[in-house]
This record gives structure tokens, C-alpha cells and sequence, in this order.
């Protein structure tokens, strides 16, 4: 498997997308459609981001800001003594946040029964996707009958390239909105919640500098790097396009770049200029950067108005895998935390 390393070879292969191509399919065990655009090159990604683009837009997402302070407010509000943070805080603000974010309410029930990863893992350890098919399918033929102005509406009526979208076009583009921007930021809440009950003196000056709060979440978020990889196609490799060869780009790696970091293995609050990719880079940098910051900001402010201080349980289930980097949390199955008003 070839890996780009490296914070200047990962930027230039990003940009490259001519020689390192998007244009593939993955979790090929579990959809049998493209994740859209993240999965297609220029010009079809360009136009199919745009279609997405206005719902995430930094102006549309702050306006979100009073209602997504509401459902953190009520969360929070229902923590005691003590709380798993995987689930009932970081998972729940997300998808309460989408239901916000795409007008669609009624659906955040479900979408909080998939977990963090969306795909479902069977007592074998099989992965699967039959529960997300069956939801694609039951609300694009309800808006087919009753069409609605929420994001899953409008999708349903847009075009691409001047025709209406597929079926499985439609699918693509739900599928990475519904299941990116999960896992990864359910890493970023309770990896920072984790990093501030180890370090206390990080919580203090957070909680007597609030303005501060959104310098830590780039720092944790080039710290954590919530998606450390991502593949493309090396065409230049690639002789039968049946079996492309792929190519990995780190951007964990890039992130822990001593050359362009210093001390990278440290969570700094007075970093500065940081620039990290755990957003990614280029075209394909992530849609819902904005939308994730935000969700953790708003966290974090409302977690520091009710608890003084808190304290990691041992039934706590913290992951660390990343091979190179394994000071790094790679996944936090579960945080459990005590906690202190």
C-alpha cells in the first residue's frame, strides 16, 4: 500500500487530482453507489458541491447557532453525576444538529440508531448498510409524492449537467451527508473533552478565556486528525480500470509534520498559525468543516457553564491505533466521565 507523507507531499497530491483521482467508489461492502461528490474529479464534482454547498455555507450555518445552543443547552442539562460522552452528548448534538441543518426533524430519531459509523456491524463483524438503504429508498419515494423545500426535497428536484439526478445520485449525495461529519466529529467532542480532564490547566484557562474555545478546536482537530486517511486512484499506476491501484493520503501524518509543526505531538492552546489538514485540502476538503466547528464550540460553552470539572472513568473504552502516532486517540467506543458542578 503507498502512503503520501508528509504536510507539502500530501498538499500537492490533494491538489493533483489529474494524477491522484477521487473518481472510485469505497465501502463497497455496504453501497453499491458513489459517495457524492467526495467520489467523483472536476467538472462533476464542482457542480454537484454546489448543489450542497449553500446548507453549509459558514453565513447559513451561523445562523443555526441559537438552535443548536438550544439542543446543547438541553442536552447537558439532563447530565448529573455522571455521563457517557460518545453517544448521549456528542452523537445526539449531531444528529439533532443535522435535523436542524436539513429541515428534517422527524428523522433525527433514526439517524441516532445507526451509531457513530452509520453502517451497522453484525455479531459476525459484518458490516452492512440495509437499514440506510431502506431509509434512502422510503423518503425519496415520499418525496417523489409529497415533494418538501428541506434539503432531501431539494436534492430530489435538482439538476446536474442539465438533466434531473438519479436515483442513486440522489442516494450518493444523502449517503455523505448522513454519514459524514459523524464518527469524526463524535472524535472531536469527546476527544476534547478527554484532553481537558487530563490536562487541567488547559480547562482552566479555557473556562477563564471562553474566547478561546475555537483556537483549541483547530488545535484538537489537527491533534486528533478525525479522518487520519483518505485514498485516491493513482492513474499513473492504474493500467486496467478494473483494478485500480490506490494510493493513501496521510493526512494525520501531515499534521504531525515537525517540519511545518512544531512540537506536533503536543496540544498547544497558543499555536497560532496552524496549518493543519484535518479538514482535508484542495477541492475535496470537507463541506461540513463549519457545521463541525461550530457543534463543538457551542459544546464546549455550554459543558463549561454547568461542570467545573470532570474526571474519566475506567469504564471508559479509548482506542489507540494509529500505528506511528499511537499517543493519538484513534476512537473513543465509548468516554465515560464523573462529573463536577
Amino acid at each position: 500500500m503507498n502512503i503520501i507523507k508528509g504536510s507539502k507531499a500530501v498538499r500537492e497530491a490533494a491538489r493533483d487530482y489529474e494524477r491522484y483521482s477521487s473518481n472510485l467508489q469505497g465501502d463497497q461492502d455496504v453501497r453499491d453507489y458513489k459517495q457524492l461528490p467526495l467520489e467523483v474529479d472536476p467538472p462533476d464534482h464542482t457542480e454537484m458541491r454546489a448543489l450542497l454547498a449553500p446548507w453549509f455555507s459558514k453565513e447559513n450555518v451561523a445562523k443555526l447557532e441559537p438552535e443548536f445552543r438550544k439542543i446543547a443547552k438541553h442536552l447537558i442539562g439532563s447530565f448529573n453525576n455522571e455521563v457517557e460522552i460518545t453517544h448521549e452528548l456528542a452523537l445526539q448534538m449531531i444528529v439533532q444538529c443535522l435535523g436542524v441543518v436539513f429541515g428534517r426533524p422527524q428523522d433525527v430519531s433514526e439517524w441516532f440508531s445507526w451509531g457513530p459509523d452509520t453502517w451497522i456491524t453484525d455479531e459476525a463483524g459484518i458490516r452492512h448498510g440495509d437499514h440506510l438503504d431502506r431509509y434512502l429508498k422510503a423518503t425519496f419515494d415520499e418525496l417523489d409524492e409529497n415533494p418538501t423545500e428541506d434539503l432531501f426535497g431539494v436534492l430530489n428536484r435538482a439538476e446536474f449537467s442539465g438533466r434531473a439526478l438519479t436515483r442513486k445520485e440522489k442516494y450518493g449525495m444523502a449517503n455523505l451527508v448522513l454519514a459524514g461529519g459523524r464518527d469524526t466529529v463524535v472524535k472531536l467532542i469527546s476527544g476534547s473533552l478527554w484532553h481537558l480532564a487530563n490536562t487541567k490547566e488547559h480547562l482552566q484557562t479555557l473556562k477563564n478565556q471562553p474566547e478561546r474555545i475555537p483556537e483549541f478546536i483547530n488545535e484538537m482537530v489537527r491533534f486528533l486528525s478525525p479522518l487520519p486517511m483518505m485514498h485516491r486512484v493513482d492513474t499513473e499506476q492504474t493500467t486496467n480500470p478494473d483494478e485500480p491501484i490506490y494510493t493513501w493520503l496521510s493526512f494525520v501524518s501531515a499534521n504531525q509534520d515537525k517540519e511545518v509543526i512544531k512540537d506536533p505531538e503536543q496540544i498547544k492552546l497558543d499555536r497560532g498559525a496552524n496549518p493543519h489538514l484535518g479538514f482535508g485540502y484542495g477541492r475535496h476538503s470537507c463541506i461540513g468543516m463549519h457545521l463541525a466547528q461550530l457543534e463543538a464550540k457551542v459544546v464546549l460553552e455550554e459543558w463549561f457553564l454547568k461542570f467545573t470539572d470532570w474526571d474519566i472513568l475506567p469504564t471508559s473504552e479509548i482506542f489507540f491505533d494509529l500505528e506511528d502516532y499511537v499517543y493519538i486517540p484513534s476512537r473513543f467506543h465509548r468516554l465515560d466521565l464523573a462529573l463536577t458542578s
